[in-house]
């Protein structure tokens, strides 16, 4: 899953999406909001893709005592994708960041993306 979370050629964040914009508890709720929020700005979900959730404190911790990283999720939302995320500092350590925050992802909260 590392894949993932690797920064593409050119980009200065890792696109993400804050569940809790959702306002809800009930993570079936938070990810039908981010499923129909990414058809909405014509993204096609692929019926084998997953969303991993991650726990922000978590990641950043990682990145920080693992790697000597520091990261920052901030938010980047407009009307179209109120609850777009960024998040920054992957690019002086793509590989090993990428590997950083798969980790961080429990297998129970892995979902399909469609």
């Amino acid at each position: 899953m590392e894949e993932a979370f690797l920064l593409r050629a050119g980009e200065e964040y890792l696109s993400t999406n804050w569940l809790e914009h959702f306002h809800s508890a009930d993570r079936d709720v938070q990810l039908a909001g981010v499923r129909q929020t990414l058809r909405d700005k014509g993204f096609r979900l692929a019926r084998n893709g997953n969303f991993g959730v991650l726990n922000v404190g978590d990641a950043v911790d990682r990145c920080r005592q693992n790697l000597n990283l520091e990261i920052r999720f901030i938010n980047l939302g407009d009307g179209r994708d109120p609850s777009h995320t960024g998040i920054y500092g992957l690019a002086a350590d793509k590989a090993r960041a990428a590997q950083a925050l798969a980790q961080v992802v429990s297998p129970a909260e892995v979902y399909p993306a469609g």
